[in-house]
């Protein structure tokens, strides 16, 4: 699949993976001269890379890349600082209650070693693939030993939808240290060869298992059947995991009680606002996505109406699929059905760190208290106060605002009453 089909309209603007210092030039993004990076490696963790060997706790993390395709870079992260809880550099729940800072200098200290594979190899046994798997489908820390080939390169490693990461070289010699644990009903799973992905996805999600841990194992090619399992680069896991599990909470949010008057929740973290309308209605979503650093420039928009879609978010990508399992994990939990309009702002100050940071932001705002309105003008007029661009940009690139206007009075339309 060619990138540039692959990523959505919002993702493939050149600020979605630059930063607006060095605009992704490898002669200024550099270790000593990237603000966000400078002062974040002691010395100490300078001469780790620069030994030829790198020894460390993985939280664990395991990055499969989409660049080559299908022989992609896949390797673990491993933590170049004397950190407590090593597991809290892939705990991105935990991320969002930090500064921007701080969350840098927890992702750009893991080293990340990385090899080439060919996608399908993921059923093959080879020692250092099994070896990474091994790490994915692991709960808790594993310590890795890596011996990498030539000189480190100390760019950061942003990109648009995986969290980023520090300094990065080819692995010569991967080494796991101790045992891996994996738990019993995941490596069920695995052993399973003739369960579909994302039904091993689906019953895993329900037994406790959080998407970013499936979102590993998915993309090692853990999970499906035997003829069918593959390396799926991170970035594409993620949505892919996203999906998967929203289409099982859907089946139970849409047989919910729809709620009885609007809410509107938000939240603001790491240079991101999102501003959340729930609507008395059965299930709508719309995204709205806004730059304030391009205010002239039109919001982006992708939108379904009674049904998950099911033709890719073309739009706003990623975020579109992040923002709506924290909807509908929202729904689900309060037993509730309703629809949902979200505008999400990019501020000034944004740096590329991921699209866990929609799912994440989203979840905070529904869980703090909403204020209720009558009437969608009510919640909208409310909702201008807090945005940074225009309400009238947002609304003309809206389908959903324009289409519950039309809706003079929702409940005693049949297509309505059918599924309230």
């Amino acid at each position: 699949m060619p990138l540039t089909e692959y990523f959505s309209a919002s993702e493939r603007r050149i600020e979605k993976t630059t930063c607006s210092v060095c605009r992704g030039f490898a002669r200024f993004c550099k270790l000593t001269t990237c603000p966000y990076y400078r002062n974040i490696l002691t010395e100490s963790e300078m001469a780790k890379i620069t030994s030829g060997v790198v020894y460390g706790p993985s939280p664990p993390t395991v990055i499969v890349g989409e660049k080559g395709y299908p022989r992609v870079r896949i390797g673990p992260a491993v933590s170049l600082a004397d950190h407590p809880e090593p597991w809290v550099f892939e705990e991105p729940s935990k991320w969002i209650e930090t500064s921007l800072d701080k969350l840098l200098s927890l992702r750009l200290s893991l080293f990340y070693g990385r090899t080439v594979k060919p996608v399908m190899s993921a059923a093959k046994q080879e020692k250092m693939l099994e070896d990474l798997q091994d790490s994915a489908a692991s709960t808790k820390p594993v310590d890795v030993e890596i011996r990498f080939e030539g000189k480190p390169i100390t760019m950061p490693g942003f990109s648009v939808r995986n969290a980023p990461h520090g300094p990065s070289a080819r692995i010569e010699m991967l080494k796991l240290v101790g045992n891996v644990s994996v738990p019993r009903k995941v490596d069920s799973m695995i052993n399973d060869l003739d369960l579909p992905a994302a039904e091993a996805v689906q019953t895993l999600y329900l037994d406790g298992f959080n998407e970013y841990y499936l979102t590993r194992v998915f993309s090692t090619g853990l999970l499906g059947r035997k003829a069918e399992r593959r390396l799926v680069p991170t970035e594409w896991s993620i949505t892919a995991v996203d999906d998967i599990i929203s289409k099982k909470l859907f089946e139970e949010v849409r047989r919910n009680t729809v709620i009885h008057e609007f809410r509107l929740h938000t939240h603001q973290a790491v240079e991101n606002a999102a501003h959340i309308i729930l609507t008395p209605t059965p299930w709508i979503y719309e995204l709205l996505e806004g730059w304030v650093k391009h205010p002239d420039s039109q919001p982006y928009s992708d939108h379904e109406i009674l049904t998950l879609r099911k033709t890719y978010a073309e739009n706003t990508g990623g975020a579109f699929y992040a923002v709506r399992l924290s909807l509908l994990r929202h729904l689900k939990k309060r037993r509730e059905q309703a629809g949902a309009i979200v505008f999400f702002e990019i501020l000034p100050r944004w740096i590329p760190l991921g699209v866990w940071r929609f799912r994440e932001i989203v979840r905070k705002a529904l869980e703090k208290p909403f204020e209720k309105h009558q009437s969608l003008d009510d919640a909208l007029e409310s909702v201008s106060k807090m945005l940074r661009i225009p309400l009238y940009k947002y609304v003309s690139q809206s389908r959903l605002i324009s289409f519950l206007r039309k809706q003079q009075t929702l409940a005693k339309t049949k297509l309505w009453q059918d599924r309230t």
